[in-house]
């Protein structure tokens, strides 16, 4: 049996080559979660899963560091800016700061603003995805299940991916789209790379789309700190293909669907996705809100905290192997754990300072969250 591939989207912030193993992270925390269950005594995550990073932010980075020296002449070249320019510019003129806030910032307003940086971000997380699944599908008994784990705005970049890759309409425009001067080089590659693992599945499958939620669907999506009803510059996430079903549906991407949100998490809060009653009658639309907090109250964004839960460690490693089914003993682990580690355990310094990260009054998340808030108005304004 082959060993089930899941990709894994990083969040806002600056990564590099293995970011996936940082603490933060979700995948150490899901395999140290997996060593507390009997069903792993003596095996490793690892036998059955394989993870694979799907990094974008390096787009992010060469770009702006293009943008950076062009900031300024644009301003002086045009006499008068959109409002929602005039911030863009500004955050560009300050990412070479390196300050979190900003460049988060930056990175959301340009996602969200430009199709450019959009198109570019896809055609980036494409090469990979397309790469890898080309590399492993096999004979009919043989071939992974393929999985997608996606935090913060790597839920808006893994969501308008898939609807890409699932629609015929992109394939045909990045053929002949034209590649931008300021990431020329590296978009000429991905594009290389995509439009071969596409040619190599189309000849294995006979199909002229391999990617057609008619013949294929990822086996779970998973949404941590979801922010796809915010950010998207796709279909929207409540039209896409992105959304559960069952095998051959041709509406549907993914067999299960995850919404795991916090309640305390600021970006949980400003960029929230909420699921469809109809995905969750369904029964592959799972929507989770949690409320616990363990260590720094700062930490409750980060990706690790999300996993550290029994519902969600537990639901993934059912997801991502096969032969585990969660026994009676590992479900009462959920209980056990909130009874230890939800709000209301805290003192009343904590759930204040919860409060007021929470409201966005404090800390350099209330920051990106304030800069995502003013962002909503401008980018309303684009033309």
């Amino acid at each position: 049996m082959a060993k089930n591939i899941v990709f894994v989207f990083h969040g806002i912030g600056q990564y590099q080559d293995g970011w996936m193993d940082l603490e933060s992270c979700a995948v150490p925390i899901l395999k140290a979660a997996a060593k507390d269950y009997p069903f792993f005594a003596g095996k490793s995550l690892d036998t059955f899963t394989e993870f694979v990073p799907i990094l974008y932010d390096d787009v992010f980075e060469r770009i702006l560091k293009h943008w950076q020296d062009l900031a300024k002449g644009l301003k002086g070249a045009v006499p008068v800016l959109p409002a929602f320019a005039e911030e863009v510019i500004g955050l560009m003129e300050q990412a070479g700061e390196d300050k979190w806030s900003l460049k988060t910032g930056a990175d959301v307003a340009l996602y969200w603003g430009f199709k450019l940086f959009q198109q570019r971000v896809v055609l980036r997380v494409l090469a990979q995805i397309t790469a890898k699944i080309a590399s492993t599908i096999t004979a009919a008994d043989q071939t992974p299940h393929y999985h997608i784990l996606a935090h913060s705005m790597g839920t808006a970049v893994a969501h308008d991916a898939l609807h890409h890759l699932g629609t015929e309409a992109w394939l045909t425009a990045i053929q002949n789209a034209p590649l931008d001067d300021e990431d020329g080089e590296a978009a000429g590659k991905d594009r290389a790379a995509y439009l071969t693992s596409h040619a190599r599945l189309r000849e294995a499958t006979h199909r002229h789309n391999p990617f057609s939620p008619e013949v294929f669907a990822f086996q779970s999506v998973t949404m941590l700190s979801n922010v796809t009803g915010l950010i998207h510059g796709a279909e929207s996430p409540y039209h896409s293909i992105v959304r559960p079903g069952t095998p051959g549906d041709s509406g549907a991407f993914t067999n299960v669907y995850l919404n795991v949100n916090h309640a305390f998490d600021p970006i949980s809060i400003v960029g929230k996705f909420r699921m469809p009653a109809g995905w969750v009658m369904g029964g592959n639309g799972i929507d989770i809100s949690l409320k616990h907090v363990i260590d720094k109250i700062e930490h409750i964004h980060d990706a690790a905290h999300y996993v550290r839960h029994p519902d969600v460690h537990l639901r993934l490693l059912a997801q991502y192997v096969d032969q585990y089914v969660p026994s009676d003993d590992d479900v009462k682990k959920v209980a056990n754990f909130d009874a230890k580690f939800s709000i209301d355990k805290l003192d009343q310094r904590a759930t204040q300072a919860l409060a007021a990260l929470a409201s966005g009054d404090t800390g350099p998340l209330a920051q990106l969250v304030t800069r995502l808030r003013g962002l909503t108005g401008l980018l309303e304004e684009r033309p």
